[in-house]
């Protein structure tokens, strides 16, 4: 089948990446990126011949179906590629087509954007063999995010007129990437809900660098609506069927989901570490109820929801641990727990103002190295019963951590009550 050829937005000039330490790399792995009809190839050349290149970074994705060798002669086992005779290589090429799963907590490979558009996950492209860079190579083919942005999370490969502003009177809102005949009337449902966090996180918030959204506007149909933050700015909204129903009960998901991912952009640890799944997630849906209720504290019936999802997930395991695996709900809702404590804990009595909430978070993210966990202990440490809650959420276990962490939440002001049984929960009172 012939390969289609754009016209695309500018040419990517040669950028290496070597694993985070410039100039350290010994060897390089360029990659050049062609669109298919059914996908990308990525065809990789080396500059010294190898006998094996390791693949990925991030979650890892190999045992997917989408990805295979193309060259004769060549196969890839997980994550590593390597000639099947075992003799040295210095060119293989990739064949990546659009990946329609849909895992919990992992990236999808490649997602398709109307008839031309590609949306690429950099880290899985890149070598992780020891010594070995990445770069991409200049041709037909150009990214945005540019320049050294380009394969630190999704990148979008695809024509020009795929790339506008969300707003052309606004171009501080960003930039929205979507199928050109995309109807304006779902574009224009982007921009109220995107302003109200951009302005809100930005009055509170100083990021190292401007945050200026890259939105992606997937709508290939889906009973779901659901969004992911990743490297070089670029925020992807993957948008089901819901979102185009025209009804007003709707507005506030939408809303929501845009708040929570806008924050990710503001949120975000500057050395070789990330916060854990809790501490994000638990932050930006704590964060997206402050600019709903324009920084007021939730109601107990709020936080009785995400205190019955944490109760039931978590159950007798320690939240702040690599034992505990973070899946479907827990992350987000009992780190929405823990940031309710701490919140309470610096307001000291004042209900009316999140701003020492958001000074800690700013302070978190420009301290590299710092644990969340010690972060948020150490703010809470002025309320000594919020305090002790918050370190039986994050360090607790066993069947008896719920009954004292209700006991140390009622000293705190509000009265909580453990029923055991079949279904365990903490009822908090007003």
């Amino acid at each position: 089948m012939p390969r289609p050829r754009f016209s695309y937005v500018v040419l990517l000039a040669l950028t290496l990446l070597f694993s985070g330490r410039a100039g350290a790399a010994s060897n390089a792995a360029f990659i050049t990126l062609v669109p298919e009809s059914d996908g990308l190839t990525a065809a990789y050349h080396l500059d010294s011949p190898v006998t094996s290149l390791t693949l990925g970074r991030g979650p890892v994705a190999w045992q997917n179906p989408v990805w295979r060798v193309e060259t004769p002669g060549m196969e890839i086992r997980g994550p590593e590629v390597r000639a099947t005779d075992g003799h040295a290589f210095s060119d293989f090429t990739l064949r990546i087509q659009e990946d329609r799963r849909f895992v919990d907590r992992t990236y999808p490979v490649l997602l398709r954007l109307g008839d031309r558009g590609f949306l690429v996950y950099g880290p899985f492209l890149m070598a992780r063999s020891a010594g070995i860079g990445t770069g991409l190579k200049h041709g037909i083919v150009t990214t945005l995010p540019t320049g050294s942005q380009a394969l630190g999370g999704y990148f979008f490969v695809g024509p020009a007129d795929y790339v506008t502003p969300v707003d052309a009177k606004r171009p501080d809102l960003g930039r929205l990437i979507a199928r050109p005949d995309l109807p304006d009337a779902w574009r224009a449902e982007v921009t109220p809900g995107l302003s109200r966090a951009l302005a809100y996180y930005r009055a509170r918030l100083a990021p190292r660098d401007a945050v200026s959204p890259i939105i992606v506007y997937q709508d290939r149909p889906a009973p779901f609506l659901r969004g992911s933050v990743t490297g070089g700015g670029m925020l992807l909204l993957q948008i089901g069927g819901v979102w185009r129903v025209p009804r007003l009960e709707l507005k506030p998901e939408r809303d929501r989901l845009l708040a929570h991912e806008v924050f990710h952009l503001f949120l975000r640890r500057h050395d070789a570490a990330d916060f854990p799944d809790w501490m994000n997630e638990g932050a930006a849906d704590y964060a997206t109820g402050l600019v709903t209720r324009h920084g007021a504290l939730p109601t107990l019936g709020e936080v009785q929801i995400q205190l019955d999802l944490c109760v039931t997930s978590l159950g007798d395991r320690p939240l702040d641990s690599p034992a505990t695996v973070a899946r479907n709900r827990m992350p987000y809702a009992c780190g929405f727990i823990a940031h309710w404590l701490v919140d309470r804990a610096l307001r000291q009595g004042r209900t009316d103002s999140d701003a020492a909430l958001f000074t800690l978070w700013a302070d978190m993210a420009t301290r590299d190295g710092v644990t969340a966990g010690d972060s948020l202990r150490q703010a809470a440490a002025r309320a000594p019963a919020a305090a002790r809650a918050l370190s039986l959420l994050l360090t607790g276990s066993g069947g008896g951590r719920w009954a004292l962490w209700a006991a140390a939440v009622s000293e705190t002001g509000v009265p909580a009550r453990y029923t055991d049984g079949p279904d365990p929960r903490v009822l908090l009172s007003p």
